[in-house]
């Protein structure tokens, strides 16, 4: 009797949220998942729900040493990484206040540096393997400039751009490239809004959605439908007419 092929994960920002209910839902499925992040202590936690599968192990994304340290360690222990969900993010609401950098770049090296830090290591392995699947989380947040997205929404973008660029580049590769536009998501990052959400679904529904749409080759999971097409349909819109919604859906005035 042949024995079943390990299949292994890393899950980026797996301590909390949406990598933690997928990581749930990755070991129902066999899978061997490592999730990093930088609070050892929820990772745990996490790992409490199946021992046996899932392997915590902390990690700032923003450093790049500590990125090649990780994935050394892991490709030492199971030799390939057939899915990467690159998950961990920092979020800032408000105005862009270029007065307190220390914020801003913060958000800049988790959301955007640290993907990269993440792929610049693990990008040659997938490639000489010619096989896996690299999922970014992206947002909605950055499909247009939208007032009180600040750099997340900034971050967001970049993030969606470069999945786009990957996914035809990773095509000669084998190697799929998905990312992820959810709506409001009942997380510890939105918890710090101070506005109306609307159609907020818990992290686990939303883990429910990706999981669902993992084993395909669709480039984009987004979801709910009812907020991510108006979202969409803001993307064609010229700036006169955008900017004057804005303003009056907004109230945010210049």
């Amino acid at each position: 009797m042949k024995s079943e092929i390990q299949k292994v994960a890393w899950i980026t920002g797996g301590g909390t949220g949406i990598g933690k209910e997928l990581t749930k839902l990755l070991a129902d499925d066999g899978w061997t998942i490592i999730i990093s992040g930088r609070r050892l202590n929820k990772l745990n936690e996490v790992r409490r729900f199946r021992k046996e599968k899932i392997i915590p192990i902390k990690l700032d994304i923003s450093s790049k040493s500590q990125c090649k340290n990780v994935i050394k360690k892991i490709l030492g222990k199971f030799k390939s990484i057939d899915l990467v969900f690159l998950n961990a993010a920092a979020y800032n609401p408000g105005h862009l206040d270029f007065g307190d950098l220390v914020s801003l770049e913060n958000v800049i090296d988790i959301n955007l540096t640290g993907q990269i830090n993440c792929l610049s290591y693990l990008m040659p392995h997938l490639k000489k393997k010619k096989n896996g699947k690299i999922v970014f989380v992206s947002s909605p947040a950055g499909f247009r400039g939208l007032p009180n997205a600040g750099i997340y929404g900034v971050t967001k973008s970049a993030i969606t751009f470069l999945a786009e660029s990957l996914y035809i580049e990773m095509l000669k590769f084998n190697i799929r490239v998905q990312v992820v536009h959810p709506g409001f998501v009942k997380t510890p990052m939105t918890d710090k809004n101070d506005f109306p959400m609307p159609f907020l679904m818990t992290s686990a529904e939303a883990a429910k959605r990706i999981h669902k749409k993992l084993s395909t080759n669709e480039f984009e999971i987004y979801f709910p439908k009812r907020l991510i097409w108006p979202m969409k349909l803001l993307q064609i819109l010229p700036y006169k007419i955008y900017f004057f919604l804005m303003k009056n859906i907004t109230k945010f005035s210049s």
